[in-house]
């Protein structure tokens, strides 16, 4: 079983590329397993994303409004090298997660927590049999009464679970299609 230093040492080589700081104290709940420890973590991930974000669209703009290529742009390969070691380090996250054996239900549950979390298309399925996995999720975090950190995600994958005409097979398609479908080609439409 991996022990909590492991996983510290194991944040830390995500550190480097990505510019995390573990001085900062865990919550107490968070610091419990490993697990937590993981969660408080990508927590501070997905914030630096969020700037990583910002940072791409302000040299974007900027690119844009002096009529200059993006391939011309030594600013944007810059963003483009702090998005790719982000997401280097999330992989590497997700791996100790997932390479770490949890030892009670709790852990189990936060096991699953970070694995909606680092899900980028959490309000949504991409099979209908991710809804058994989701389903499973939901019935321990129930157990454990644990609450979701993505909820607003997990009401519209409830929701697509109790929508008799979600993921109906289409004939001319070949494919299975769900109502998010819908509201994508609605999004390019209006653009």
């Amino acid at each position: 079983m991996t022990t909590r230093r492991t996983i510290l040492q194991g944040a830390a080589s995500l550190i480097a590329p990505a510019d995390f700081d573990l001085n900062n104290p865990f919550d107490v709940t968070a610091a419990e397993s490993p697990f937590g420890i993981l969660i408080s973590e990508y927590r501070h991930m997905v914030a630096q994303l969020e700037s990583i974000m910002a940072e791409r669209n302000r040299v974007e703009a900027d690119a844009s409004a002096r009529y200059k290529t993006f391939n011309d742009c030594p600013e944007l390969a810059a963003v483009e090298d702090n998005e790719r070691a982000w997401f280097a380090a999330e992989k590497k996250l997700i791996q100790f997660g997932a390479r770490t054996r949890a030892g009670t239900f709790e852990e189990i549950a936060q096991k699953l927590i970070l694995w909606r979390l680092t899900d980028h298309d959490a309000r949504s399925f991409d099979n209908p049999f991710d809804m058994l996995a989701f389903a499973a999720y939901r019935d321990l975090l129930l157990l454990t009464g644990r609450t979701s950190l993505t909820p607003k995600a997990d009401e519209k994958c409830l929701a697509t679970i109790w929508n008799d005409s979600a993921f109906h097979y289409d004939d001319d398609e070949e494919d299975y299609y769900d109502d998010d479908d819908d509201e994508d080609l609605e999004e390019e439409d209006g653009e």
